[in-house]
């Protein structure tokens, strides 16, 4: 051991030097190690040095990340190994909350060299997944929240590109029922999913895994291991859960949004039951949002929507209702139902809708009237007409939250009925924003359009870079260049380079 730990110690060089290394120096020099730790015996990396230390005991996390990283492996290993077969599947006793090697497995996640484990991604997913399972080991989701929001983060800052941790941490955020941790995830817009490299790119443009400039869906791959191989079911399930977590801090805008994508997803004319499921929420999330049924989004398979109007049809129900504005209908629609919505997990969003209900009743009377006394209000709106006190409390709350702008004038004869006065332009959403604010939210907006923008421009670089596309733009020029010609038959289609998008200049470097 002692031999091989100057090795370990080697790189990176600490302190740095002078010069930094160049892209295809540290690549060259950190394969040099990856060689080496990939032929070291576990058994070595879990002994002793001369003094007596562990090798994890030495490393820093932060500096020497792949050596600690096959040590702690190696130190898993021998607890499973010792475990006997029946500790093969499940978690040893060393990794759990109150073992040994969960806190150098939560450090490790926590303080990881974000560009030294682009080159061991198999072995850093292994940790991340261990953690989680060793916390529903023992029923607490919760610890393994921390460690992998910031393993995510660490290794991409922009979490712009999907990987199979995003699932399982939304899926541990809803076990753990903390629903603001997700927060920081869930925030960033996904603009990739991960793709096999080594098949898609030709030799020439794969720069260094270590490459600073590189975008996170260039290095997040699926042949490096940074992310399990995915399906169709994945990202799915991930956007569930999504919409699922913002429904409980009931920020609607987002989990509507989250709730179209899986509405939407490409599908082989059908409708999986992720797919219902998404459905269903969403009906009653556009209701809490808009006050009234959305139409079924245009770009939803046309056998999808078949099947979501034929499944969900008591959720279409409820919407049709909710538009009516029946208040005591819509009471009645739920209570036949309560076994349904108990079954679909929805029973906590049906009672927010009943709620929606009066508000948006009170909303449409300003439509008709410029005043009306508290009796008329809650003839017209209360599911309890005779108790005046009760729906005056309510007006208050919306006219104090910016649902209603409005008035509401206490006479002074406290026998004669408060008067709400409309003054205009209430909204289904608080109204009343500072110029201030609003400026903030256009800086916000403006932030956002650039960033995809950038996105944009770098999956087209790539896409233009792939085997498929520059085969079609080849014949789509060889095309051009016959009909040009005039031997082309006289049915031939014109298929012009503008017709394709096709930048001529690009294709004559080829």
């Amino acid at each position: 051991m002692d031999d091989l730990l100057p090795l370990l110690l080697s790189f990176p060089p600490h302190p740095p030097p002078a010069q930094p290394l160049s892209d295809n120096e540290y690549d060259g020099q950190i394969r040099g190690l990856l060689q080496v730790l990939n032929q070291t015996p576990g058994s070595r990396l879990t002994g002793k040095v001369t003094a007596g230390s562990d090798l994890l005991d030495i490393l820093d996390p932060s500096i020497n990340t792949l050596p600690y990283l096959y040590a702690l492996l190696a130190h898993i290993n021998s607890a499973q190994n010792h475990g006997g077969k029946q500790a093969s599947n499940a978690c040893p006793k060393a990794t759990l909350p109150t073992g040994p090697l969960w806190p150098m497995m939560v450090g490790f996640l926590e303080r990881f060299d974000p560009v030294q484990v682009r080159y061991a991604g198999h072995e850093w997913r292994r940790v991340v997944e261990l953690v989680a399972k060793s916390a529903r080991a023992v029923s607490k989701p919760l610890l393994a929240l921390r460690p992998i929001q910031s393993a995510i983060l660490r290794l991409d800052p922009t979490s712009s590109c999907y990987t199979s941790t995003h699932r399982l941490f939304a899926r541990l955020c809803l076990e753990a029922r903390v629903y603001r941790a997700a927060l920081p995830i869930l925030d960033r817009d996904i603009y990739h999913f991960p793709f096999n490299t080594d098949k898609q790119l030709p030799p020439l443009f794969q720069a260094p895994p270590c490459a600073q400039s590189k975008p996170s869906s260039s290095y997040i791959t699926l042949s490096n291991g940074l992310s399990a191989k995915l399906d169709y079911r994945d990202h799915l399930e991930y956007f569930l859960y999504g919409a699922m977590l913002y429904i409980g801090l009931k920020k609607w805008e987002r989990a509507l949004l989250f709730l179209e994508i899986v509405v939407m997803a490409p599908t082989n004319n059908t409708a999986s039951m992720i797919m219902i499921e998404a459905y269903k929420k969403w009906v009653l999330v556009g209701l809490l949002l808009k006050g009234r049924p959305l139409p079924m989004p245009r770009t939803t398979n046309f056998q999808a929507s078949k099947a979501y109007r034929a499944t969900a049809k008591p959720y279409d129900a409820i919407a049709d209702v909710f538009k009516s504005g029946d208040g005591r209908r819509l009471k009645a629609e739920f209570d036949v139902g309560r076994s349904m919505w108990r079954d679909d997990c929805n029973t906590g969003l049906l009672i927010q809708v009943l709620d929606a209900s009066r508000r948006f009743s009170i909303l449409k009377l300003e439509n008709t009237y410029l005043a009306l006394s508290i009796p008329e209000v809650a003839q017209r709106t209360s599911p309890n007409p005779a108790d005046h006190a009760e729906t005056e409390a309510y007006v208050v709350s919306l006219i104090s939250a910016g649902y209603v702008n409005a008035t509401l004038s206490q006479p002074e004869d406290p026998s004669t009925p408060s008067i709400l006065r409309f003054s205009g332009n209430s909204s289904i959403h608080p109204r009343f924003q500072s110029e201030a604010t609003q400026y903030a939210e256009l800086i916000e907006q403006t932030a956002k359009t650039v960033k995809l923008a950038e996105h944009v421009r770098s999956t087209d670089k790539k896409l233009c870079l792939t085997k498929e596309y520059i085969d079609w733009a080849k014949k789509a020029r060889k095309t051009k260049e016959v009909g040009a010609g005039g031997a082309a038959d006289g049915n031939q289609m014109d298929m012009t380079g503008d017709d394709y998008g096709l930048d001529e200049d690009m294709m004559g470097d080829m």
